[in-house]
């Protein structure tokens, strides 16, 4: 590990405002897969049904795509911290009944679906703001490290959650798993509360207009390298995505139970997070489009031979291979639209990105569900890998350039990473 690298991640965490963000994001993330892994164990053993798991993801799915281009023009108009405070309460709201009506007995399918709507809108409404603070927390100089630490620390609690909520939903049962999460908010608004670093205010209720998110469209929209791996996520998110499938290896297939199905969550984070750690460590990867295209590939290729294993640790392998290649390619693309974005302009970009990569998950589930309850479990993941490569090949075809990108290093106050319009 270069001592020159370490150094500068180093310096990242002594930041002491980015250091209680990342603390209470953390937090944060540890307590969304508690609930992840309770609702969706919890609907399979109330439906049996592979299309009801799926609905899920469309339940969560929906609210993203209605609010997400608004929650962005949000993010410019407003201080960010503040809004964000406003949704850490209103999440912890919704989190607390969910394990109410649980613990007493009275949820339905219906119930979770609604909770899943509510948890989405109110994430939706935060999630621009949570990705467009950070440049505000730290130096410029430090970015592209603060986005890899960010990431790193999400999967880390992506590995850590689902385990331990396999072993609480398996001994103390889904209330717990959401009183759980429900805490975990806490934690991010103390966070936000103890920040000392003044936010920019924005723009004003003038920012949200019509006019302000066609700037943000056409921004995008007339990038060459942002749009086109935007587009290249959503496909390989929305076809490959397994996730929604994981109830029905854990019960049916590889026959592991609520303990198992933890770790299969996790199994794909661990690998998330030894390529988010390698690529803090290592710095921004000058071949960044080549690394953006190899990791899609991995993806694609693991979740093809998981899609018919029936060995545990063996699925547990490909998964943790997809986590690998799907990090790769996400921190690459946020650190160039992170860069390559005005701040002023940083929340809508960020909601128009989060359209197609929180969606995609989302609406994958919902596809991978639709598709098993057709042909199978299997044959979803199966088919899944594969429309991922035939993307991936699409776009490698058509965007040459965005093959041959290199990021290069900023220099001062004038960004220096090359953008291809």
């Amino acid at each position: 590990m270069p001592r020159d690298a370490t150094d500068t991640v180093l310096a990242t965490l002594r930041h002491r405002d980015f250091r209680l963000f990342w603390t209470g994001s953390f937090l944060s993330a540890v307590g969304t897969q508690f609930t992840t892994v309770a609702m969706a164990w919890q609907i399979y053993e109330l439906t049996n049904s592979a299309f009801q798991v799926g609905m899920l993801g469309l339940a969560r799915a929906v609210p993203q795509m209605a609010l997400l281009l608004f929650a962005g023009l949000l993010a410019d108009a407003m201080n960010r911290r503040k809004l964000m405070m406003c949704t850490q309460i209103s999440l912890f709201c919704t989190s607390t009944m969910l394990a109410v009506l649980t613990f007493a007995g009275r949820v339905s399918p219906q119930t979770l679906y609604g909770a899943t709507m509510l948890l989405a809108l109110f994430t939706s409404l935060e999630q621009p703001s949570r990705q467009s603070i950070i440049p505000n927390l730290v130096p410029r100089e430090h970015l592209a490290q603060a986005l890899s630490l960010q990431s790193t620390q999400r999967y880390v609690s992506v590995i850590a959650g689902p385990s331990l909520a396999g072993l609480m939903l398996a001994f103390s049962g889904a209330a717990a798993c959401y009183m759980v999460d429900a805490l975990s908010w806490l934690a991010m608004l103390a966070a936000l509360a103890l920040i000392r670093k003044p936010m920019p205010e924005g723009a004003g209720w003038r920012a949200v207009s019509l006019r302000s998110l066609r700037e943000g469209l056409k921004f995008v929209w007339g990038h060459g390298v942002i749009f086109p791996l935007m587009v290249l996520d959503f496909g390989a998110t929305f076809f490959g995505n397994v996730r929604g499938l994981f109830p029905i290896y854990a019960r049916d297939i590889l026959l592991v139970g609520p303990k198992g199905l933890g770790l299969l969550f996790a199994s794909r984070a661990c690998g998330s997070f030894c390529a988010a750690a390698a690529i803090s460590f290592r710095g921004p990867l000058r071949r960044s489009g080549r690394w953006i295209f190899i990791g899609v590939g991995v993806y694609g290729v693991a979740t093809i031979l998981f899609a018919g294993s029936r060995h545990f640790w063996f699925s547990v392998s490909m998964l943790a291979l997809c986590g690998a290649g799907d990090t790769i390619s996400s921190i690459l693309r946020g650190t160039i639209n992170q860069l390559s974005t005005p701040d002023e302009l940083r929340g809508r970009m960020s909601s128009i990105n989060s359209i197609f990569t929180s969606n995609g998950p989302q609406l994958g589930q919902f596809e991978s569900g639709v598709v098993a309850a057709w042909l199978g479990a299997q044959g979803s993941a199966l088919t899944g890998g594969l429309a991922t490569l035939a993307i991936l090949a699409v776009v490698a075809v058509n965007f040459p350039k965005v093959r041959r990108f290199q990021a290069q290093p900023s220099r001062g106050e004038k960004e220096k990473s090359r953008v291809l319009q």
